[in-house]
């Protein structure tokens, strides 16, 4: 590889490392016209901010090249999250405590990749419950 192509490949992993770190993987995967894995919609829920988690839920008018269910799914999780914060946490304490374990998780299993949006919508309201049933404990 010569410097420049160095430069490039150093460059794409920084952005999509900050992608990562923002809440906008699948959004950056998707404008780069890249596939965006299953697990990767955890992530606008489990670092995104309060803002982006609602934009979610907004419909946009934008063209994506992702499929639609997956994004259904994730406003139907992102209108979850938001309600359990306004109850009883603040979105940091259920994002370290259940969704970035989660997100790590799912990206860390071969089986996660063959899911339909309707398992990672139950396997996250599995672990919202579970979280809020240990805690009443």
């Amino acid at each position: 590889m010569q410097n420049g192509e160095q430069d490039t490949a150093y460059g794409t992993i920084a952005l999509e490392s900050e992608a990562f770190l923002l809440g906008n993987l699948v959004e950056y995967r998707d404008e780069k016209g890249m596939e965006v894995p299953v697990w990767a919609w955890m992530n606008r829920l489990a670092h995104g901010t309060a803002l982006q988690i609602g934009e979610c839920v907004i419909r946009s008018d934008k063209p994506r090249r992702t499929g639609r269910s997956w994004r259904v799914a994730r406003s139907h999780l992102a209108f979850e999250v938001l309600d359990l914060t306004d109850l009883q946490f603040t979105l940091a304490e259920l994002q370290s405590s259940v969704l970035i374990p989660l997100e790590l998780e799912m990206a860390a299993r071969t089986d996660v990749a063959g899911w339909t949006p309707r398992q990672w919508v139950d396997l996250v309201e599995d672990a919202l419950r579970n979280h809020l049933w240990a805690l009443d404990q």
